[in-house]
């Protein structure tokens, strides 16, 4: 779900810094005796090193772990989440929601179990009928903890349609909240984007190659394609604040940005055709253009190898000083595009990514801190990801066992 991309109106008066820290990280071996060993790195980064051997925790994109006991025809028996604190694993309260919605004379039926931690809500779907082309699955909902939404789908290519439900988790209810704003004719629709009070949203659809861009206000039961109002063939749009969107328009080779004021209607271009970075994996080769990662910000790499960052509400670049990209790296944004995930790789193998330097770089703070790793290529680390907006989660699987590691700058 997308959320406004707001970093800080500081941002665009910030110095970037890189700071490469001189401890370089040891992944120690799995503690046959231990479920968890933690660590502090150049004590600016939390480590936690999670070993799933002989154990049957499991943990969601989200980077909570679960325990699900599954009846002998794959039903779960019981479920319940568990968190990590101080180096010990916790069960926490856990609910679970079981539901039957309608949509287009569709049934969609599951259970939703969840948890409240932190303040945050975590979710986990338990489907009942996996074989249908009936599909469905929950997303939490920035800031609440009483409701999620509910994605249904059903069809495939050009039959392919979906809708979303709002549902209670407290009193079980469905609520159609988007009836008579057009969106369940919409044909293809690839993914939606959401403004924090659900007020508002942003479809993506593709159709026989074409992509069209609309904007919803839910309030006003309206649709608009974005292309047609601003006579730009656009490629994607997001919420900045609640009366401007940020809208691209790229092609193969290039990246132009414009921003859209939607009480005024004033239509303002900030990026023209700018070169696009072109990835080339793992391989030795070095390049150059503009990152995209979905949201207000994005990295510029120059024919050197220098970086800065770019805020697409601007076109303002802000170098990140004392930092050259290294053949092999590379950057992902968490959800809300406030931190970007450093990593560099160089696998001796297609199977595994052989981490040799971890990093983020912070648009908050302006902060960018990495450390090396040493023995990395002893790992079979095989996934990288954000698992929230905060940590890093590596998925490891070394020979004779199972691991996560967490890291937290």
């Amino acid at each position: 779900m997308a959320t406004t991309m707001a970093v800080s109106a500081k941002f665009r008066e910030m110095v970037l810094s890189f700071f490469h820290m001189v401890q370089i990280e040891s992944v120690p071996n799995p503690d046959e005796n231990s479920e968890i060993t933690q660590s502090d790195i150049g004590g600016l980064v939390k480590a936690e090193y999670i070993n799933l051997k002989d154990s049957n925790y499991q943990i969601t994109d989200s980077g909570m772990l679960y325990q699900a006991d599954d009846t002998e025809n794959g039903a779960i028996q019981s479920f319940r989440f568990c968190a990590i604190e101080d180096g010990n694993i916790l069960a926490l309260d856990t609910r679970k929601h079981s539901f039957s919605a309608t949509w287009r004379d569709n049934t969609y039926q599951g259970d939703i179990y969840s948890c409240i931690y932190n303040g945050k809500l975590f979710l986990y779907d338990a489907q009942t009928s996996a074989l249908s082309e009936n599909k469905w699955y929950s997303i939490p909902i920035p800031g609440r903890v009483d409701a999620v939404l509910l994605h249904l789908s059903y069809g495939r290519y050009k039959d392919y349609r979906q809708y979303h439900l709002l549902y209670h988790l407290d009193t079980g209810d469905t609520e159609d909240f988007l009836r008579g704003t057009g969106i369940e004719e919409l044909i293809s629709p690839l993914y939606f984007q959401w403004s924090d009070d659900l007020n508002r949203a942003i479809a993506v659809c593709l159709s026989d190659s074409e992509r069209n861009v609309y904007y919803c206000d839910i309030a006003a039961n309206t649709l608009t394609d974005l292309s047609l109002l601003t006579g730009i063939d656009l490629t994607d749009a997001f919420f900045v604040d609640d009366r401007t969107l940020l809208m691209l328009q790229t092609t193969e080779k290039t990246c132009s940005a414009f921003t859209y004021d939607l009480t005024t209607g004033q239509l303002t271009q900030t990026l023209n055709q700018v070169h696009l970075y072109e990835d080339y994996g793992m391989l030795s080769v070095q390049t150059y253009g503009l990152m995209l990662f979905g949201g207000r910000y994005g990295l510029y790499v120059d024919q050197t190898a220098k970086l800065s960052v770019v805020d697409f509400t601007t076109g303002k670049e802000t170098p990140v000083d004392g930092f050259t990209l290294a053949v092999g790296g590379d950057f992902l944004s968490n959800s809300s595009n406030t931190k970007l995930l450093y990593s560099v790789s160089s696998p001796a193998s297609d199977e595994f990514l052989n981490i040799s330097q971890l990093g983020v770089l912070d648009l908050t703070t302006g902060k960018f801190l990495a450390f090396d790793r040493k023995g990395c290529d002893n790992l079979h680390e095989w996934s990288i990801s954000w698992c929230d907006d905060n940590r890093i989660m590596i998925r490891n699987g070394e020979t004779g066992t199972d691991s996560i590691h967490l890291y937290e700058f």
